[in-house]
């Protein structure tokens, strides 16, 4: 029994300097997790304060254990409370490759097809909008750093214009040419800014040469009487991928999306001679047209050309007003009789190139199958139309460049 209670003492006396080294331990576990904690970003000043609360706060060993515990608990919770409202810990660099160097020179030189599918031009196109926008003032730097080669800003702006959807972001466009997302607006706006000064010398009436061509095409793709009518109108809608936050319903089409009216006056070659932007989708076709210069001046717009004794045609869908000088196209009922179906037959021969004309405009540029702008004021709407300036521009220097050059050579 004496043994007995000997041992029992013992190990009593065991146990209790167990619990003590446990609660030691436990304490000092504790401050070596709040230390390892604060190590991570010393130079915060919101873990600084953390970690001198801790120094100047913990008690002495000769104070109760159970208020350092509390303390150095407290001061857990707050560290961890830092780390959840702060976004990011570590600022990091995003590595990126630039596919720059890719584009203009590697497929420029020796791949055409993939130039082509990067920036929707021919290489020798590249060369001539070069040309037309590089001595613009807007790629002057006027500050401490120099801007990015104009070439190089070009092709972060037609990789732009050609693409829609997720590939037009700004940080997927950065990541394909290996600059940030700031360096990917800066571009596109300064292209766009030298783009619009072309305005005027790119969309403008067409020779007496090339429209009597247009006029030749027209004759021989109907009859004579049709002689005159080389010009044809049509409307396209540009959708926004966001809804508008100003006057939402007005940008509400009959699709169930939310988009832009374009209306497109054009040669049977595909080339833009006049156009009107600006109208939202819910404004009708003929009411956007009566808004062109052509429809508002065409008796002196024929006086300009030099045209007054010949009377002009524009070939038009039915949804444009019927004018002694603009065709459409017999609607349904009278479109039974068999002459209208004869003359329906032949009015949709020549209006069908005017399709092609707005398949090969959104085409170039897809990025107008899908604006990613938001218009939440009237501002923003206005900016989002010279989005579809600068689209239209280039399209006719393009077809210049290329088809203009090919009708060159077979004549």
């Amino acid at each position: 029994e004496t043994f007995d209670k000997s041992q029992s003492a013992s190990l009593h006396h065991d146990v209790q300097d167990e619990d003590e080294d446990y609660s030691s331990l436990s304490s000092l576990s504790l401050v070596s997790l709040l230390t390892s904690l604060t190590s991570l970003d010393s130079e915060d000043p919101e873990v600084k304060g953390v970690v001198q609360g801790h120094s100047s706060g913990c008690p002495s060993k000769s104070e109760d254990e159970d208020n350092c515990y509390l303390h150095c608990l407290n001061n857990i919770q707050a560290y961890i409370k830092y780390l959840m409202e702060t976004h990011v810990l570590e600022l990091n660099c995003i590595h990126k490759l630039s596919q720059l160097y890719f584009v203009l020179v590697l497929y420029k030189q020796y791949d055409s097809k993939h130039f082509r599918k990067n920036l929707h031009v021919a290489s020798e196109t590249f060369d001539q909008l070069l040309k037309k926008i590089a001595d613009n003032l807007v790629f002057i730097s006027t500050g401490s750093h120099e801007q990015i080669p104009v070439d190089e800003q070009l092709t972060v702006a037609l990789y732009c214009f050609g693409h829609f959807r997720n590939t037009t972001s700004v940080e997927a466009i950065g990541q394909w040419a290996g600059v940030s997302a700031g360096a990917v607006v800066a571009c596109t706006c300064h292209v766009m800014q030298a783009i619009l000064v072309l305005h005027n010398d790119v969309i403008c009436w067409s020779s007496p040469a090339k429209r009597e061509a247009a006029k030749e095409w027209v004759e021989a793709a109907s009859c004579v009487a049709w002689h005159n009518g080389w010009l044809l109108v049509d409307s396209t809608l540009v959708p926004l991928t966001e809804k508008p936050g100003h006057h939402r319903e007005a940008y509400f089409d009959c699709k169930s999306n939310y988009s832009l009216n374009v209306q497109l006056i054009t040669l049977p070659n595909l080339h833009i001679v006049d156009y009107v932007v600006g109208h939202c989708s819910s404004a009708h076709d003929s009411t956007v047209f009566m808004a062109s210069l052509t429809f508002q001046d065409h008796q002196n717009l024929l006086f300009f050309l030099r045209e007054r004794d010949q009377k002009l045609i524009i070939w038009a869908n039915p949804a444009y007003p019927v004018e002694a000088w603009c065709v459409t196209p017999y609607k349904k009922l009278t479109s039974n009789v068999h002459d209208n179906k004869f003359f329906n037959f032949w009015v949709s021969h020549i209006c069908i190139h005017l399709g092609h004309a707005v398949g090969l405009f959104k085409g170039q540029f897809q990025s107008l199958k899908g604006l990613q702008q938001q218009i939440k004021n009237n501002q923003d709407h206005l900016h989002t139309l010279e989005w579809i300036h600068t689209r239209i521009i280039p399209h006719n220097l393009i077809h210049k460049f290329e088809h203009g050059q090919a009708e060159e050579e077979s004549e």
